[in-house]
């Protein structure tokens, strides 16, 4: 999955000369506290929240907050995401918005396992591991598209929620006919999320370019730029000699190379990629049951 940078406290933000204390430069934590900040933080994923002690009756939910905070992403990106935009959105003071949220972090990290949503149930009867799997990868790609700001989350430390853990459940529900072991399960899970969350990076970067108001023709233009830069370069020779051949070059129409000759689409490229991933799983298991 994507993650977070375990930042932030977990008290309220307490006020001095106008500022809050957590705009105020801090001395790096200790692993300690890091690992405590991150119990707590995966605490209040996973247990129901507190019921105010004091104050008014709240007017509105955590979840009316979450969602409140997904648009605001969704509309503007990661960087927009503040405790400041949120409460603007939902009509709160942002000083009322800690009575659900101790901070910013706390936040996102609800907002992110939201954002994420459950893997689609199946439907229908098992139709064999190969192409369960294949259906999770595509289900999993579109959510990434559909929420690029999720790409922006760099992975240090960070809780990982119901619905983080619900696609888990779904990519080893469709490897348990297998037959593979328990360790061996865990790394084909591994092997499948880091080939899907990788192979759709240039996907999520459409995604993110879309969102913005930028069109396809001047986003394509923007990556092929960067490209040709390793073009007759002698820093880049292997790079150069493949984007200039005339099997699996790129052209000035698309920065994806092309392939049976014209440009594959990213959705033709990541079927390959995912085909040869998916050989690989069926050989091992093959070799298994031989053993």
């Amino acid at each position: 999955m994507t993650g977070r940078t375990a930042l932030g406290d977990m008290r309220s933000p307490a006020t001095k000369g106008g500022r809050r204390r957590e705009d105020h430069p801090q001395a790096p934590a200790s692993p300690e506290s890091t690992a405590l900040d991150l119990q707590k933080r995966s605490e209040l994923l996973w247990e129901a929240p507190p019921r105010p002690s004091r104050g008014s009756k709240p007017t509105m939910s955590r979840e009316d907050i979450v969602q409140a905070a997904i648009s605001v992403a969704d509309q503007s990106g990661l960087a927009a995401l503040t405790m400041a935009a949120v409460a603007e959105r939902v009509g709160f003071t942002t000083m009322a918005l800690y009575r659900y949220f101790p901070n910013k972090e706390a936040l996102i990290d609800a907002s992110v396992d939201a954002a994420m949503g459950t893997p689609p149930p199946r439907s229908g009867p098992h139709k064999g591991w190969r192409q369960e799997v294949q259906g999770w990868a595509y289900a999993k790609r579109a959510m990434l598209c559909s929420r690029p700001w999720l790409a922006e989350l760099p992975f240090v430390a960070a809780p990982h929620g119901p619905n983080w853990l619900s696609w888990h459940e779904a990519l080893l529900e469709a490897l348990a006919d297998t037959g593979l072991s328990p360790e061996d399960l865990m790394d084909m899970l591994s092997v499948v999320h880091a080939y899907v969350s990788g192979a759709s990076d240039t996907a999520i970067s459409l995604a993110r370019a879309r969102s913005r108001g930028m069109s396809d023709e001047l986003w394509a233009q923007a990556v092929g730029r960067d490209l040709c830069r390793a073009i007759h370069h002698s820093r880049y020779p292997r790079l150069s000699a493949v984007l200039t051949s005339q099997s699996g070059g790129i052209s000035d129409a698309s920065p994806l190379p092309v392939r049976a000759g014209r440009p594959r689409t990213m959705e033709e490229g990541f079927a390959f990629g995912l085909e040869r991933v998916l050989d690989g799983i069926a050989r091992y298991i093959d070799s298994n049951e031989g053993a």
